[in-house]
């Protein structure tokens, strides 16, 4: 039995060079007291190879399309195939680092956003402001066709610097037609345009980021009067209260202190931001690498002349 075992492929290799006339046959004999198998290997593929032959690991070795949506998806992981491993250690460094910080940023941004909302519903009251532009239009003598209206709505009111019972107090669309209406009136007496915007509703991230950015709105703080009466605006000086200036210095620290405290979480929130799009571009990038990189190993094959035409047949037979 084992005499015809060697002479097996002694006797099948004609049959394979004459079917095949364009390929080399190699054929390789081993000695195996347990078993025996013919191997047929196409291609460039060798025995012993440790890689697995699955077709998802075989695709991503040499397709450039595979390579380039494998690390698009996740950074570096083509790269891990093909035993690139100073690559991918430098993708996945640089996704799991901006998605820590992009994470990290967002979080801080979102506690702080929330805490200045909250501290905001309880130092800011629309009737203390809509009270304030009523008396605006009459320090200054300014008409407005709404603002008559807007005064019968809000007098005899005190401010509650609660959201459930000031924004039930007042028409916000009878307030944002007198802001319409309203021009500014500034400390260097220099001519000016009409109020730049109209309160948003309450609760939305415009409202929020206006009432702490404009000094239309610095009159709605719980401390401005209480901060004019310490700057001096009383008796005949009563009427600085109604002015703006320019540089902000008419504004009480509140306004202030929320301006700073909206700046730090837009900050963050842009931090946040930006690290997202550090891991957007770590996508693209290690997607390319991959493909150009199995673009130029194929290049550099096609490249190199074989000492053999055609394709190589190896053949193993343990006996």
């Amino acid at each position: 039995m084992r005499k015809w075992l060697l002479l097996f492929p002694i006797l099948i290799a004609p049959l394979l060079a004459v079917s095949q006339p364009a390929e080399s046959v190699v054929i390789k004999l081993e000695s195996d007291s347990e078993m025996a198998t013919e191997d047929f290997l196409p291609n460039d593929m060798s025995v012993g190879k440790n890689f697995t032959n699955n077709a998802i690991f075989e695709a991503i070795k040499t397709k450039p399309e595979a390579a380039f949506l494998s690390s698009a998806i996740l950074p570096g992981s083509s790269q891990a195939v093909n035993n690139n491993w100073v690559r991918t250690g430098l993708f996945a460094v640089i996704e799991v680092t901006a998605i820590v910080f992009a994470s990290s940023y967002h979080g801080r941004a979102s506690q702080l956003e929330k805490r200045y909302e909250r501290d905001a519903d309880d130092n800011w009251s629309v009737v203390q402001y809509a009270q304030w532009l009523v008396d605006y239009h009459d320090v200054h003598n300014l008409s407005n066709p709404h603002v008559d209206e807007l005064r019968d709505e809000v007098s005899g009111l005190s401010p509650a610097f609660d959201t459930d019972i000031d924004w039930n107090a007042v028409d916000i669309s009878l307030l944002r037609n007198a802001e319409r209406n309203t021009r500014y009136m500034t400390t260097d007496d220099q001519s000016a345009n009409n109020f730049s915007h109209v309160l948003p509703a309450y609760g939305s991230q415009q409202y929020y980021e206006l009432i702490a950015k404009y000094y239309q709105y610095q009159a709605g703080w719980r401390d401005y009067h209480d901060f004019h009466d310490q700057f001096g605006h009383t008796g005949n000086q009563y009427n600085n209260r109604f002015l703006f200036d320019r540089n902000g210095d008419y504004a009480s620290p509140l306004f202030w202190q929320f301006a700073n405290d909206a700046q730090r979480f837009n900050d963050l929130y842009r931090s946040s931001r930006s690290y997202r799009m550090a891991i957007l571009v770590n996508h693209v990038a290690s997607a390319f690498d991959a493909m150009f990189t199995i673009q130029l190993k194929q290049n550099r094959i096609e490249a190199t002349p074989s000492i053999a035409p055609g394709r190589q047949i190896s053949m193993t037979v343990r006996f």
